[in-house]
């Protein structure tokens, strides 16, 4: 029975620290953007993901001169993991999207922590999701960071003596897209040969491990 509870304790304890990061981060990003709708749903899915984590311990309730056994009462709606996979979806979905769009021109592209979409991946891995939106979803924050990873770079190599080369970069590589990631292969080529100082270098070695660990 020990063994049965412990890693039911550590699933609980993963669950509540994602879904307290995930209302975190809705309350964050769509209140800087002034989505209060959108702030809203985030919220009470957040909200919602909270109590399916912690059912084990409120299974009953006792309160004011009444008793209500939320598990009977879960139970009795057909509440399964069917349903919490319901509410996950568009929860990871919703912070996919913004973080994808969040603060895009307003900080450096290498200085942007992924950490959030780790967990969030992670989190659909864990409770078994399985969505093509969710994998479009993913793909297009993957796809547009890499881009503006390229544009930063490309930036960085101009300024440090190659004139133009953000725009024979934009010429070669093409438009930014959430669709698709840069061809790689085509960046190496701009970039071999020449001559990097500290931070391209730097930001060339960030860009290639970028598509090694997300398999861009």
């Amino acid at each position: 029975m020990l063994e049965l509870q412990a890693p039911r304790k550590i699933m609980s304890i993963f669950l509540n620290i994602v879904g307290f990061i995930l209302l975190i981060t809705s309350v964050f990003v769509f209140g800087l953007k002034g989505m209060a709708a959108e702030m809203g749903i985030a919220v009470a899915a957040s909200g919602i993901f909270l109590a399916f984590a912690n059912l084990e311990k409120f299974s009953e309730f006792k309160g004011a001169g009444f008793e209500a056994k939320l598990r009977e009462a879960v139970n009795e709606a057909n509440a399964t993991i069917d349903n919490l996979k319901e509410v996950a979806k568009p929860l990871i979905k919703t912070n996919l999207f913004a973080l994808a769009k969040a603060g895009r021109f307003s900080e450096g592209a290498f200085k942007k922590s992924h950490d959030v979409y780790d967990q969030l991946a992670e989190l659909q891995s864990k409770i078994g999701l399985n969505s093509q939106d969710l994998e479009i979803s993913k793909s297009n924050y993957l796809n547009i960071h890499a881009w503006d990873m390229v544009s930063e770079l490309s930036g960085s190599i101009e300024r440090a003596g190659n004139n133009r080369f953000s725009v024979t970069s934009r010429e070669i590589m093409g438009p930014n897209s959430f669709e698709v990631a840069p061809e790689i292969q085509k960046f190496n080529e701009l970039v071999s040969g020449l001559e990097l100082d500290d931070i391209s270098q730097e930001q060339y070695e960030a860009l290639k491990n970028y598509y090694t660990k997300y398999q861009l």
